[in-house]
């Protein structure tokens, strides 16, 4: 991970933690941003979400990837928002050792940021 990319992740903790778990809830009522299967994103997500965006209107958000599968590609030139994703460290083989639960920061980008992906014609 670059150094950027850390630096905004710090940014982004230090402002989740400045505000209250009751903000943030009314944060994520008001908004209700889901991913194309419909899904709501965690609270802890929409307010990343929202620290990033500012002005920006959000609604659906996905990967690029993710975008594809639902048939759009992200338009050229569009920077995405950074959201924590759940991942688990696998035990070395021992069953006692429990997976332990960290993040990933992963890039996603509005639909407002992309387009339908036109398939060429033959």
């Amino acid at each position: 991970m670059n150094q950027d990319k850390k630096n905004k992740i710090k940014i982004l903790m230090k402002q989740l933690k400045s505000i209250d778990e009751e903000q943030r809830e009314v944060i994520a009522g008001e908004l209700g941003i889901t991913n194309p299967e419909g899904h709501i994103l965690s609270t802890r997500n929409q307010c990343l979400l929202v620290f990033q965006a500012g002005d920006n209107p959000l609604s659906v958000v996905a990967g690029f990837k993710q975008w594809q599968k639902s048939g759009r590609i992200v338009s050229k030139g569009s920077h995405g928002y950074l959201i924590a994703v759940p991942a688990k460290n696998k035990a070395d083989g021992n069953e006692e050792e429990e997976n332990e639960t960290f993040f990933l920061y992963k890039t996603v980008f509005d639909i407002s940021q992309t387009e339908v992906l036109e398939l060429e014609e033959a």
